[in-house]
C-alpha cells in the first residue's frame, strides 16, 4: 500500500509568509515609494533657483525708485539740491507707498515690459494651473513673452519695502532716512515639491 502525503503549506508556514509579506509591504510603503516620489525634488529645487534667478536680475536692473532720474540714475531720488551751476534736474521725493505706479491717483495697470522700477514688481506671477491672492500676471521673460506653461505649478510672489538698517523688517517710509535701501523677497512656492525663499538690496546710488 502506498502512503500519500499531504502537499502544500500548513497553516504554520502560510502565518509565517503572511508575516514576511506584511513586513516588506511595511518597508515597500514606509522607504523606497517615498524615496521614488522625493527623486523629483532636486529637479524642482534647480527649476526655482533658475527661475528666482530670472526674475531677480530683471528686478534689480530696474531703478530704485520711480521718482529716480531716468537717464541713468545720474539724479537720485531724496537728493540734495546741486549748485545751480549745473544743469541737471531737481531731485524729486522718493515714494512713501510702493507698488504699481499710479496715474491721478489710480492703479496704473502695466505692462509687464513698462516695469521701470524694482518695487513695481509687488504681488504674484503665476505658471499654469495656479493661482494667487494678488496675482499680477502669467510668469513671463524679460520680453514680456509668457512662459507660464514651462513652469506649470510654479507661483512667484515678490514683496518690496524699505529697510534701511538691513533686518528685513519694513521701515516707516515717511522718515527721509528709512528710504535708503529697498530689501526685495522673492518666494518660489512649487506645490509639493517645496517653497523656497531668496532676498536682495537694491540701494539708492
Amino acid at each position: 500500500m502506498t502512503a500519500h502525503k499531504n502537499k502544500g503549506f500548513t497553516l504554520i508556514e502560510g502565518i509565517i509568509a503572511i508575516v514576511i509579506m506584511g513586513i516588506a509591504m511595511v518597508t515597500l510603503t514606509s522607504f523606497l515609494f517615498p524615496q521614488i516620489e522625493q527623486s523629483a525634488t532636486p529637479h524642482y529645487q534647480a527649476r526655482a533657483s533658475a527661475l528666482a534667478n530670472a526674475f531677480m536680475t530683471e528686478i534689480l536692473a530696474r531703478k530704485f525708485d520711480h521718482n529716480s532720474d531716468d537717464n541713468g540714475e545720474r539724479v537720485r531720488c531724496d537728493d540734495n539740491a546741486h549748485p545751480d551751476d549745473l544743469p541737471v534736474f531737481t531731485p524729486k521725493e522718493c515714494s512713501k507707498e510702493l507698488g504699481e505706479d499710479k496715474v491721478q491717483g489710480t492703479v496704473n495697470k502695466e505692462d509687464r515690459t513698462q516695469l521701470n522700477d524694482v518695487d513695481d514688481y509687488i504681488g504674484c506671477w503665476v505658471g499654469e494651473n495656479r493661482s494667487c491672492t494678488d496675482p499680477r500676471g502669467n510668469i513671463a521673460d524679460v520680453l514680456g513673452d509668457g512662459i507660464n506653461e514651462q513652469y506649470k505649478n510654479f507661483v512667484v510672489s515678490v514683496n518690496v519695502f524699505y529697510d534701511a538698517n538691513f533686518d528685513n523688517q519694513a521701515d516707516d517710509a515717511s522718515v527721509k532716512a528709512n528710504r535708503r535701501h529697498k530689501r526685495i523677497n522673492l518666494t518660489v512656492d512649487a506645490g509639493r515639491y517645496g517653497t523656497y525663499q531668496f532676498s536682495a538690496y537694491r540701494s539708492n546710488y
